[in-house]
């Protein structure tokens, strides 16, 4: 139980500061008030997508290896 928490907090804290430097970087920018969002700022957002973060790290996961597949087709194309 107290290794279950302690990973959990260790997995927060990681999340957390890799959304603080390249969230922007990544696209998960949410400075701007739309109506199709219920974030506040970068802050809220990155907050509850460190306290999911067992699901959101296969997702970005998983986005990043579709998005190097489509890069690397890109490049072989144009090669």
């Amino acid at each position: 139980m107290l290794t279950g928490i302690i990973i959990y907090l260790i997995g927060f804290f990681l999340t957390l500061t890799f959304f603080k430097h390249f969230g922007v970087k990544i696209g998960f920018d949410y400075t701007n008030n739309t109506s199709w969002d219920d974030w506040n700022s970068n802050e809220s957002a990155y907050t509850g997508f460190s306290l999911c973060w067992f699901a959101v790290i296969p997702m970005l996961l998983l986005m990043g290896i579709i998005r190097g597949t489509f890069l690397f087709c890109k490049w072989y194309l144009k090669r």
